[in-house]
């Protein structure tokens, strides 16, 4: 025990790793609050719809498909081949963004758009794009646990977003337009700097069309049951801030969507440095060994789930100076939500983070029911609560559909155990 306790402490990756998610950390609170005092609360409202829409370009189907890269990319490695899978990966991904451009273009050319959106709609477009290829080579070199260049690019992302935003503020007015625009150029460094680790792999690996086929296939069956719940995964996570812009006003989305912001920072964050390091680990040991990710999530979650509790407490009474910190003033009228929003989300990342030992099993279709429900009561109840209760019914959706993921995913991670036990999985 001492013996694995001194080895973790001297272990550079967790140190690279807890750098790169401080760099996260600490540089989405400074620019969340630089948005939030330099955009007026409509302004901000807006800015949370457009991140929705990254959100869903991101969902369908990108995310669903790193998951299988970020589990099979270990296997490759073993065989030695993961110079062709990373070229296969990198080409599916190019494949998509085209047929992105392609739809956006008939979509500015055909359906008929405000000014406010038009003069938005490409930044919005390439942002999301930007993106895509951001955490497409985050999720590889995490995957290849290439820590110290993650926590570089992440440095730099960040930083480049906040000076360059800072400096506008300073010289002129800050609009929406200005703000992706720095968004865009920040996506764009970081992603030249974690590419820098893979051009060998891509530049001097031939194309083997074969080889593609095979490793989208397997790609494509790990991560088929992610991309069906995307949708309702987006409907939990975003509904409300479209029910708010239908019923109310572009304010009432910043209110809900801020409050929403600072709930996640310490839960995301614990999530962040246990995904970034441990599971990549995992999924390498697991494949010599089964049983990894069982005891390691035996371990962590009874740890975690006293953290999130204390910090509820301790959110509970000191909520409007955390507002205030944070964000600014105009935001403190909706600061009695964010301790329940805090806890509601704490249940959830538990519940995700119980999910990893299916992940590394490759059972992700046992997940299906439980993350489709809470998008249909997302879409059912935002309606309801939201146009009868106005603010105060999103955090009824929200607290109903996050507890509800959290308890149906938790039933399927014990039952799925139970069945492991008995030899019946």
């Amino acid at each position: 025990m001492q013996q694995k306790l001194k080895s973790l402490i001297t272990n550079k990756e967790l140190y690279w790793t807890i750098l790169f998610q401080l760099s996260s950390l600490v540089g989405g609170v400074v620019l969340m609050k630089l948005l939030a005092v330099t955009l007026t609360a409509a302004e901000y409202g807006l800015y949370a719809i457009i991140t929705s829409i990254v959100a869903f370009v991101l969902m369908m189907p990108f995310t669903a498909l790193l998951q299988g890269v970020g589990r099979y990319i270990s296997i490759y490695q073993k065989k030695g081949q993961e110079g062709g899978f990373v070229t296969s990966v990198v080409f599916l991904m190019q494949i998509f963004v085209v047929a992105y451009i392609l739809l956006g273009g008939l979509l500015y050319l055909w359906y008929p758009l405000d000014k406010e959106w038009s003069q938005n709609f490409f930044l919005i477009l390439f942002l999301a794009i930007s993106e895509v290829f951001k955490i497409t080579f985050r999720v590889i070199n995490n995957a290849n646990r290439e820590r110290k260049n993650i926590a570089i690019s992440v440095f730099a992302e960040f930083s480049s977003k906040i000076v360059l935003i800072f400096v506008i503020y300073m010289n002129t007015t800050t609009t929406i337009s200005n703000v992706l625009i720095v968004l865009l150029l920040a996506n764009v460094l970081s992603t030249i700097i974690m590419f820098t680790k893979n051009k060998n792999n891509i530049c001097k690996v031939n194309f083997n069309k074969k080889k593609f086929i095979i490793h989208t296939q397997r790609i494509f069956t790990f991560s088929y049951p992610l991309i069906i719940w995307g949708v309702f995964g987006w409907l939990r996570d975003m509904s409300n801030r479209w029910y708010l812009d239908y019923f109310l006003e572009k304010e009432d989305v910043a209110l809900f969507a801020m409050m929403g912001s600072l709930a996640l920072i310490a839960p995301l964050a614990l999530q962040g440095i246990i995904g970034s390091f441990f599971i990549p680990i995992i999924y390498q040991k697991e494949n010599d060994k089964e049983g990894v990710a069982e005891r390691f999530l035996k371990l962590v979650i009874p740890i975690l789930a006293t953290v999130f509790f204390i910090g509820f407490i301790i959110l509970y009474f000191i909520k409007d100076f955390i507002v205030v910190l944070f964000t600014d003033e105009k935001y403190l009228t909706i600061s009695w939500m964010l301790p329940w929003m805090f806890l509601a989300y704490s249940f959830y990342v538990l519940s995700m983070i119980a999910t990893y030992e299916l992940l590394s099993d490759k059972q992700t279709k046992k997940l299906i029911a439980s993350s489709i429900t809470p998008g249909v009561i997302a879409l059912l109840g935002g309606y309801y609560f939201i146009k009868n209760n106005g603010l105060e019914g999103a955090l009824y959706n929200y607290m109903l559909t996050y507890l509800s993921y959290s308890l149906l995913t938790l039933s399927v991670v014990v039952k799925y155990n139970i069945k492991k036990k008995e030899g019946l999985s």
